[in-house]
């Protein structure tokens, strides 16, 4: 395979590689000891925890990660002396056999230092404990390629592995790198006619032709898009209890864009941070900066806003020291960090820019700042649908046709052989139990009387066994009666003699079974409702008996203000019939939780409906085939039926007419979906950022508490990353050009081990969230440093690194492993091989719906619900 990254770009041709290999010069020997690689993660893991940064839980008032302090004469000794180990108190305690002096302690619960970091730190010391930063927070200089390879990775790669005497695999089949290649780029899988080129050897022009096809695709902008709303946390939701919808998706669309655009790392930066603030800023320009507000909104009843305010607040400074920094400041809000050199105060500097946002802390409409931006894509999506919807159309349409001629088919049976005795409604014999105490008795024609304690609030179950001959449930009828013993006559036995039912559940059980399936209701309608005009202490909110649905103890059905004393009605539909089975028993339960009590029914039956359609969906509903039973016992001729009876009767059928439901149900619901498209036209409400007019004063937050005000603080960086003067950080602005100032020695490292890590299933550095002291070293310092230079010295450009990482032999190698490289490199660190990982759920899902034909591979707009399995929300 060739190797060579491609033409136009920092290092793209053989002859300007070849000319960095002649000036290399010798590589430093293997074992040398570098304070950053060998003594200070011991420090850092060992040591700092007592002896660190974080000045609330220093110990005999000793820093070990600071040279100065740690090499400071202590009334005759020092923690460290160069070249002296018999006078470094640090490694007389490292190696003492006394458990009340050696370090670290027992009691810390850290492990003591193996044979081979006491023999770095005896040997740091010896050569005379020469002091540096931790590895990521060196400046970055570009590493001399080491010598014999064409490719500038595999160089690198090749150097480390010939250390271990081991050599890169052989290429992987062509057929295995096409696939890797796509879903590495696009995230999709190559089509069958592409995987059936694979006996066209892979020559140099082709493949690098291969790769800019997928860079180009609208697919790869999108698998990119991917990893950055990720890093986003974007959620087309508000998150919390409420989980409401939001509007920021026209951000989702931007990023989408830059990626197709492949602009410049550094742009995209500046922009999303402080888009707003540029000159002449545009709507996009300002629309990127909903990156830092696409935190979780918080609307709980009760909670202080400010208290949100806060939080939305640490949430950006949390996300930009992972995203960019590669840094756990999330620690830092309420202390010092234990291990980074990164203290309190340097955190709510960071904090101060972000801290006078327009912003008060509510959540839904309330979440301001907006943008009012208009999406471009919205016709286009609705275009899309229109189309769908008239297909679905025509689909009902056609089985529509087909149904009707089922139709005729079966009134020609029933007409044939009409029941001698049919029941529309069926009133079966109650067991009545309840919640709170009532007691029951059942009287003629199954009407149910409460009798005995007057609870203030009560649930009533009335259990129905279903018999045989009842094939389906359709709905249930709810008559409550008055009564001369309930107070003046009316409903209940106590109270003023009004109701209030706040909520209805069904349940259905099986015979045998010892749970209980709860059926939906999907229509409740009643006789009568409360008389708005008539003034009462109730709460206004009872009243609808539709509010009987949604569980909630606030609202509900009663009639109260109607004059007139007589039995009220409500009828029940099912949103789907239950299909009765011998020995099924079907459970009702009535609720009385309303706030004011006093209001149970006193007397009431119940009946079940075997018929759809009209019949529970009006009080006063008929049963059109009850009516066609009396029309043919009255010698009425099945051809000449009555057209009104006869439209009723087709409705009936159509109710229960699978294929037909189908198709009507999908048109129903795709014309929703283009209803709720269409309605997002008008210029949506994104979440952006934009300054107040008064600056808040920012104080550091003791131990984190968000109204704890200590010190007041001023807009700065982290000086142990990159130290600017106080005239260089006053805004936003100058925070964005300071992340991706060629002398931030953290965001170019992180950038490219992301990129890394989307090729290779896992970074350079195995902890992409953290390249402070605790977070792995990486596999291969030189070729992170050397392509992060890289990255920057080829104006931030993403897909040169990504291409450049595709073009090599490392990249290329067959994922195969032997015996002998999984004993000695089970986790692949060496890159002896090539990886396997697993897809994304994401990456899975969308190659499924291409591979069955059913992916749509429109690109933006409004987001559309996906499909959930039905009991997902039970």
């Amino acid at each position: 395979m060739f190797e060579n990254p491609t033409s136009g770009k920092h290092i793209a041709s053989i002859s300007s590689v070849a000319f960095v290999l002649l000036i290399c010069p010798a590589l430093a020997p293997a074992d040398e000891i570098s304070f950053s690689r060998d003594v200070l993660p011991v420090l850092s893991d060992r040591c700092f925890h007592c002896h660190g940064p974080d000045e609330e839980n220093r110990e005999a008032d000793l820093r070990l990660d600071l040279e100065s302090a740690a090499k400071q004469d202590l009334g005759g000794y020092a923690a460290v002396v160069p070249t002296n180990l018999e006078d470094s108190e640090l490694w007389r305690r490292i190696i003492s056999s006394d458990e009340e002096e050696r370090m670290p302690p027992a009691d810390s619960h850290r492990k003591p230092l193996s044979d081979q970091e006491r023999k770095a730190v005896r040997q740091w010391i010896l050569d005379g404990a020469k002091w540096g930063k931790h590895w990521s927070f060196e400046r970055l200089t570009r590493p001399e390629v080491p010598q014999g390879h064409e490719h500038p990775i595999d160089a690198f790669v090749i150097e480390r592995l010939s250390r271990e005497g081991l050599t890169l695999s052989q290429p992987a089949a062509s057929t295995t790198l096409l696939r890797r290649l796509s879903l590495d780029l696009t995230g999709m899988a190559p089509t069958p006619e592409e995987v059936q080129q694979d006996d066209i050897e892979w020559t140099e022009e082709r493949w690098l032709a291969q790769i800019d096809h997928l860079l180009k695709s609208p697919h790869h902008a999108e698998r990119m898009a991917m990893w950055w709303l990720d890093a986003a946390r974007y959620s087309d939701s508000d998150g919390y209890q409420q989980d409401a919808t939001r509007q920021n998706w026209p951000w989702r669309d931007w990023v989408i864009q830059q990626f197709r655009d492949n602009k410049p790392f550094d742009d995209f930066t500046t922009e999303q941070f402080a888009g707003d603030l540029l000159p002449d800023a545009t709507a996009a320009q300002k629309l990127a900066t909903c990156f830092h507000r696409n935190h979780m909104t918080n609307g709980e009843g009760g909670r202080d806003p400010e208290q949100s305010r806060i939080d939305y607040v640490i949430d950006r400074v949390n996300t930009m020291g992972t995203v960019w920094l590669g840094l756990t400041l999330g620690c830092v809000q309420c202390h010092s960090h234990k291990f980074d050199p990164i203290t309190q105060h340097d955190y709510y500097s960071l904090f101060a820019f972000f801290n006078s946002i327009d912003e008060d802390g509510r959540a839904g409409n309330g979440a301001k700042p907006y943008l009012k931006y208009e999406s471009p894509l919205v016709a286009e999506r609705v275009r899309e649908f229109d189309g769908f919807v008239k297909i679905c159309r025509e689909r009902e349409a056609e089985q529509r046709k087909r149904a009707e001629e089922r139709f005729d088919n079966w009134l020609k049976d029933f007409a044939s052989d009409p029941p001698s005795n049919y029941e529309v409604w069926r009133t079966l014999p109650p067991k009545v139990s309840s919640s709170d105490g009532t007691q029951f008795r059942v009287e003629a024609g199954q009407v149910i009387q409460s009798h005995g304690p007057q609870p203030h609030q009560d649930d009533y179950r009335v259990t129905l066994e279903l018999p045989e001959e009842m094939p389906i449930v359709t709905g249930f009828r709810l008559e409550v009666f008055p009564h001369e013993t309930h107070q003046e006559g009316r409903f209940t036995r106590d109270g003023n003699g009004e109701f209030t039912l706040t909520s209805v559940r069904v349940l259905a059980r099986r015979a045998g079974s010892p749970a209980e399936t709860q059926i939906e209701l999907s229509r409740a309608t009643a006789d009568v409702e409360r008389n708005t005009e008539y003034k009462s202490d109730w709460d206004k909110l009872y009243g609808k008996v539709k509010d009987t649905l949604n569980d909630d103890a606030r609202n509900g059905w009663t009639t109260i203000g109607v004059e007139t004393v007589e039995k009220h009605t409500a009828v029940f539909e099912f949103r789907d019939p239950w299909t009765v089975e011998p020995d099924d028993r079907l459970i009702i339960v009535l609720r009385h939780r309303s706030t004011h009590g006093n209001a149970n029914i006193g007397r009431f039956r119940l009946a079940l409906a075997t018929e759809r359609g009209e019949t529970v969906r009006r009080v006063a509903g008929g049963s059109p085939i009850a009516e066609l039973v009396t029309a043919l016992g009255d010698g009425s001729d099945p051809n000449s039926l009555d057209p009104k009876l006869k439209k009723r009767l087709l409705d009936q059928y159509l109710l229960d007419d699978q294929a037909y439901q189908e198709a009507a149900q999908l048109v129903a619901e795709v014309t929703r979906q283009r209803n709720e498209v269409n309605g997002q036209k008008k210029p949506r409400n994104v979440m952006v950022l934009a300054e107040r007019e008064q600056p808040r004063p920012t104080h550091v937050l003791v131990r984190g508490v968000w109204d704890a005000k200590g010190d007041e603080v001023q807009r700065g960086v982290l000086p142990s990353v990159l130290n600017w003067p106080a005239d260089k950080t006053q805004s936003r602005l100058d925070l964005a050009k300071w992340l991706v100032d060629p002398e931030n020695p953290l965001t170019a490292r992180v950038v490219v081990n992301h990129l890394w890590q989307l090729m290779f299933g896992q970074g350079l550095v195995r902890t992409p969230e953290d390249f402070g002291l605790q977070g792995q070293l990486p596999t291969h310092p030189k070729l992170l440093d050397w392509l992060a230079v890289e990255l920057l010295e080829n104006d931030w450009d993403l897909q040169h690194l990504l291409r450049l990482i595709a073009t090599s032999r490392t990249y290329q190698q067959s994922s195969d492993q032997t015996a002998e490289l999984l004993e000695r490199d089970p986790k692949n660190r060496l890159l002896a091989r090539a990886p396997r990982f697993r897809m994304p759920a994401w990456m899975i899902r969308d190659n499924a719906l291409r591979a069955s034909g059913l992916l749509n591979t429109a690109v933006g707009g409004p987001p559309i619900r996906p499909y959930q399995p039905e009991g997902v929300w039970a």
